[in-house]
């Protein structure tokens, strides 16, 4: 009886052990960090992107911290879903690292995703990070495509022109509504149909 009881109880804790390590986050390098107010209480709220570099894909997460009035930080938002790993099928996919800024209250994302250069714009409402704007600039070697899509107005303009010239070869507007808002926290910037 004492045997068995052992037994499980060594079965138990080597379960309990790799669950644990299962558990450990492994997204240990920085590298952007931002800080301001995003929720309009005036106080400087911070948001993090970081890389798991243990893992081959060497996906990105994003984290944003809302600084609270005891002076420490709370976690708001943690996401994996909104940037593709760097590594995707064990090669290098191309894309740069983005860029996270903050600007009147708004959190941009910007990523460079092969030939497109994109700006995702988040307001914090409600409780949940929506998605307002997204700003799309490609180069095809000879002209510039610049979409603005307004997603609060479901505004969506595409303007052709050439490379260092203001004259519009081709403009284009539609109208997209898109309800409810995508949240940061299920959004996919790399592969969204909205882009």
């Amino acid at each position: 009886m004492t045997k068995t009881l052992l037994i499980f109880f060594v079965l138990t804790q080597i379960t309990i052990y790799g669950q644990t390590q299962k558990l450990k986050d492994t997204f240990t390098i920085t590298i952007r960090n931002e800080e301001g107010d995003l929720n309009n209480d005036g106080l400087i709220d911070k948001v993090l992107l970081k890389m798991d570099t243990i893992n081959e894909t060497q996906p990105l997460k994003l984290e944003i911290y809302f600084l609270q009035k005891d002076k420490k930080y709370k976690l708001n938002v943690s996401t994996e879903k909104l940037m593709r790993p760097q590594y995707p099928n064990g090669k290098y996919g191309g894309d740069q690292i983005p860029d996270v800024l903050i600007e009147e209250g708004y959190l941009f994302i910007g990523s460079e995703i092969g030939k497109n250069h994109f700006w995702h714009k988040f307001k914090f409402n409600k409780g949940y990070f929506e998605l307002h704007e997204i700003t799309n600039v490609v180069w095809d070697g000879k002209n510039t495509t610049e979409t603005e899509f307004n997603l609060l107005t479901g505004k969506r303009t595409e303007i052709t022109k050439p490379l260092s010239s203001e004259k519009i070869l081709k403009q284009t507007t539609k109208k997209i509504i898109v309800k409810p808002l995508p949240k940061i926290n299920d959004f996919r910037a790399f592969d969204s149909k909205l882009n």
